[in-house]
């Protein structure tokens, strides 16, 4: 899918901050449904979008991309 696509504001960790679907896979590399690159808090292991610098769950600061 497009790298344009824009984040929701969800951020619960088991769902896409792209497009709101549940994940079915945890700590999966890619969104199924809308195939987005997902990217992960190493403290909390919540969903957290590409440009993202903290983590919107936990607020830690997240490594480079």
């Amino acid at each position: 899918m497009s790298k344009t696509k824009q984040p929701k504001k969800k951020g619960d960790g088991h769902s896409c901050p792209y497009c709101d679907e549940d994940l079915i896979m945890s700590k999966a590399p890619f969104c199924k449904p809308c195939g987005v690159t997902l990217r992960y808090c190493a403290k909390c292991q919540t969903a957290v979008p590409r440009e993202a610098t903290a983590c919107p769950k936990c607020g830690s600061k997240l490594e480079g991309k």
